[in-house]
């Protein structure tokens, strides 16, 4: 099975959804998933990165960190993040400048604590988070 996303309206929210062969594609495909919600990013080649160093240990906790990551650095420093990979200190963050690519949604505010599941099933990773816009 090959990786894939999508975001979903959710009340007043937005809810995403990844699935993919291993934990790490699964965490990607849900960082794109989100990105994708409001950005544009299919002709955005990755640029400079941010390494995040991983501080939880649940596979829960570790979608929200990474997905809250992912919206701090478009608040803080205007870069959208388009890819994830295994990093020197927990994972590393293609990003691309926020002007570069075209809004096309609500920008997110924050992933929300209920309803967020991340775990291996039958051989596949699925993640599941809702996020405030």
């Amino acid at each position: 099975m090959s990786g894939g996303h999508r975001a979903m309206p959710h009340t007043a929210d937005i809810a995403v959804e990844a699935w993919a062969d291993s934990r790490e594609e699964c965490l990607a495909e849900a960082v794109r998933g989100l990105v994708e919600s409001f950005a544009d990013i299919r002709d955005a080649p990755p640029g400079d990165g941010v390494d995040v160093t991983v501080t939880v240990q649940s596979d829960e906790d570790l979608l929200v960190e990474v997905l809250q990551e992912v919206i701090y650095q478009i608040e803080v420093h205007g870069r959208l993040v388009v890819d994830v990979s295994p990093g020197a200190a927990g994972l590393r963050l293609a990003t691309v400048p926020a002007e570069s690519v075209e809004q096309v949604g609500a920008m997110p505010k924050a992933v929300t604590a209920h309803d967020v599941r991340f775990g291996e099933t039958d051989g596949t990773w699925r993640a599941h988070v809702v996020v405030d816009v």
